[in-house]
């Protein structure tokens, strides 16, 4: 899947007209039209990032980016560290 498909459908996804993202995006239905097809030569970041914020998606989605994630040996260590700063604070936060 490419970025075209992710954004494809994080626009479907929205249940909103194609002609109400392309305005919140500040572009006009027939170019949003010519990017998910493919038809429009690539569009410029902040066309894409505009886009995905029409759709409430996170551009590192769309661009493929992986999902941040932790090794077991890394979430023990956060777990560790939490319980030792909830022992320092009595368990209070900000």
């Amino acid at each position: 899947m490419d970025w075209r498909d992710r954004l494809r459908d994080a626009v479907n996804r929205t249940g909103k007209k194609h002609s109400y993202i392309a305005e919140e995006a500040g572009i006009t239905a027939a170019t949003l039209s010519r990017i998910l097809t493919g038809r429009h030569a690539e569009p410029g970041f902040g066309v894409v990032v505009r886009l995905t914020h029409a759709c409430g998606e996170h551009v590192g989605y769309i661009l493929g980016e992986q999902p941040f994630s932790l090794s077991d040996e890394q979430r023990a260590k956060v777990r560790t560290a939490v319980g030792i700063l909830m022992d320092v604070t009595g368990g209070r936060s900000k």
